[in-house]
């Protein structure tokens, strides 16, 4: 076995770990909210304006974000994305002032768009190794990794916070610590052994149909799921709140939030196994689950049925929303990988991870602008509007697409 292919190897071993322990800044994630009223004292204005506010800036930087990219390297632009992630959970636990924590904020969102790269790279690593079929695997073994860490976290992050609200983050930066390390076991063969042809033109990437219609689909379908899932949980805490008073709702909302971890664990162990058998038809399956889930929150709520079977239609339905997440970019990165050119990927994997985020922004300013006039009940039938959009948006992208 030569060196290059020992390199590659160990990188290929090494991703699904290092992917899964870096999807998000684990413990921070479970409790965010609770650590930035907390320990710092902000107000829900606040917390909203960091989570707005930084994104729009990481939007405008779009263009220097892709000339970053194109002169590190897909590598470099990975490692330097997990050090950022880094810096950003040191700056976010001890930063004294709200500009302070919003640098470390937009931070964390430049982070991941420089931390795209690193599924390119192992697309990359495959091809030469003539095995792009176990892109899905490892993918799917990192999400995996990824649903069962946070799973656990999901149970002794409170317990933490109450010992020191500091306590879960020193695990947060802990972690951060842990894949700076493990993203020096990256290679990319393309990188060292032919770094001539792997200079990207300064042209615009020319989008293709099929190209853009999975980047429209691809941002509405992932901030469906994110706004979604965070809605739907508050519409299900306000109905808990009128069925059984605040005394028991914390109790209920946290089986159901713990019980949807474990939703999302089992999805990604099936997707994982059955992604070759139905790959041609994932995202209209994936899209017709979450039409699913958003009908069972609204038919949970207007039947009129036992208040036991209304609850538990509505778990089941938010059950199904957080699953999809995961799948649904593992799908689209493959897709986007097969119908692009090598040239036009860096660029295109920016791009994706930048309308997500406008995607978020736009959606939740539209909420918003909504519940100004109308209950939050009418936010559930507009999500369900989406996903049978996202149905539509599959279909089409399926009869386009190679996959």
């Amino acid at each position: 076995m030569t060196n290059i292919e020992q390199r590659i190897n160990l990188s290929n071993k090494m991703y699904p770990l290092y992917d899964g322990l870096s999807k998000d800044l684990l413990f921070y994630i479970a409790i965010d909210t609770l650590f930035l009223t907390v320990a710092k004292g902000f107000s829900a204005f606040q917390i909203s304006f960091l989570s707005v506010v930084p994104s729009i800036v990481c939007i405008c930087m779009q263009p220097i974000l892709i000339k970053i990219i194109r002169d590190l390297g897909n590598v470099n632009s990975s490692r330097l994305g997990t050090f950022m992630l880094l810096l950003s959970s040191i700056i976010i636990t001890f930063g004294q002032t709200f500009v302070i924590i919003a640098i470390g904020q937009l931070l964390y969102d430049i982070s991941f768009v420089l931390k795209n790269m690193e599924s390119i790279s192992l697309k990359n690593n495959l091809k030469y190794q003539n095995k792009p079929e176990k892109y899905m695997a490892i993918r799917g073994k990192a999400n995996t990794i990824y649903a069962t860490i946070t799973f656990l976290i999901a149970i002794i992050a409170g317990p933490m916070f109450n010992v020191s609200p500091y306590l879960p983050m020193y695990m947060c930066i802990f972690f951060c610590i842990v894949t700076c390390i493990l993203s020096l076991t990256f290679y990319e063969v393309c990188d060292d052994t032919n770094k001539e042809e792997q200079q990207v033109s300064n042209k615009k990437v020319k989008l293709s149909k099929i190209l853009f219609l999975a980047l429209i689909s691809n941002t509405i379908f992932l901030g469906l799921v994110v706004i979604g899932q965070q809605d739907s949980k508050l519409f299900i805490q306000y109905r808990l709140e009128d069925w059984y008073g605040l005394s028991l709702t914390a109790t209920y909302l946290s089986w159901i939030v713990a019980s949807s971890r474990v939703s999302r664990i089992v999805f990604n162990m099936l997707f994982n196994k059955y992604y070759m058998r139905l790959k041609n038809s994932i995202p209209v399956i994936l899209s017709c689950i979450l039409t699913l889930a958003f009908s069972l929150i609204i038919i949970g709520n207007i039947i009129p049925l036992p208040i036991t079977i209304k609850l538990l239609l509505m778990a089941l339905g938010f059950d199904l929303i957080i699953p999809m997440y995961d799948n649904f970019i593992i799908y689209m990165e493959d897709l986007l990988l097969k119908n692009s050119l090598e040239e036009e990927q860096q660029e295109l994997f920016a791009n994706m991870e930048i309308l997500r985020k406008l995607g978020k922004i736009i959606m939740n300013l539209l909420i918003s602008l909504i519940l100004l006039k109308l209950d939050l009940y009418y936010i559930m039938w507009l999500f369900l509007i989406l996903a049978i959009i996202e149905i539509i948006l599959s279909i089409k992208i399926i009869k386009l697409g190679k996959i």
